[in-house]
């Protein structure tokens, strides 16, 4: 439940659970996922000042002051992460999802907000990713005094997932895997899913189903119908041997 948003079901599972591992069915192209990303989602709000657009020079464009930040912080921010990277699940990544603002063509606008998600590698705390997004802006707002720039707290933290290699289910899905399928692939993802709430408290898990996550969001999304064959297997030679 709610695997899209805020996690609440696998939250309440983890709370009651007496489970020693867990296996995540998340598509993997059948591959044994140990780690993934996290993430940091938040919004940036640019206020600026009405006016109509015959007289522009009387307002303040928020949409406008906007476009220039969105363009710092890939310019700045996202540049940034690429000698930051995880042996598993590569370097930070971030997508600014969301746009909104002005109310109509003949107004300038007073208000622009975009949404903020910034994928988070193991190691990283999810709240400190935030910092460098408020240091921009408190630097880009110094250096022009008509910037009128807030960037609300978090809406939404979630922990990356890492499980040692030497783990229990490790060891006996890529077993199961071999056993059924004749190999075996142990890696990590950019992705996040329900594991890392499971691994938060100390029980390793484990990223393993048919599909690609390629595939995921798209116009069609689908799974090759002999991965939902063989993971049916795999499953059942985990819980066998576990």
């Amino acid at each position: 439940m709610d695997e899209e948003h805020t996690f609440k079901g696998a939250l309440a599972l983890a709370r009651d659970t007496k489970a020693t591992a867990v296996v995540v069915s998340e598509p993997t192209d059948l591959a044994v996922i140990r780690a993934h990303n996290g993430l940091a989602r938040f919004r940036i709000h640019v206020t600026g000042v009405a006016a109509h657009s015959s007289k522009p020079e009387l307002g303040v464009n928020a949409i406008s002051k906007m476009a220039r930040i969105v363009t710092a912080i890939e310019d700045e921010i996202e540049t940034s992460y690429v000698d930051r990277r995880h042996p598993l699940t590569g370097a930070p990544r971030l997508n600014i999802g969301v746009i909104s603002g002005g109310v109509q063509i003949n107004f300038v606008p007073d208000h622009c907000v975009i949404e903020v998600d910034r994928r988070v590698i193991p190691g990283e705390d999810p709240l400190g990713t935030v910092q460098p997004f408020r240091d921009l802006l408190a630097r880009l707002a110094s250096e022009d005094p008509t910037l009128d720039v807030q960037l609300e707290d978090p809406f939404l933290l979630d922990t990356s997932m890492e499980t040692p290699e030497d783990s229990d289910i490790i060891r006996v899905a890529s077993a199961a895997s071999e056993a059924t399928i004749g190999s075996s692939t142990v890696d990590g993802v950019p992705y996040g899913t329900d594991a890392s709430k499971f691994t938060a408290i100390g029980i390793p898990s484990i990223v393993l189903g048919p599909g690609s996550i390629d595939q995921a969001h798209a116009a069609v999304e689908w799974v090759e119908c002999q991965q939902v064959l063989d993971v049916t297997d795999i499953y059942t030679e985990i819980m066998r041997r576990f």
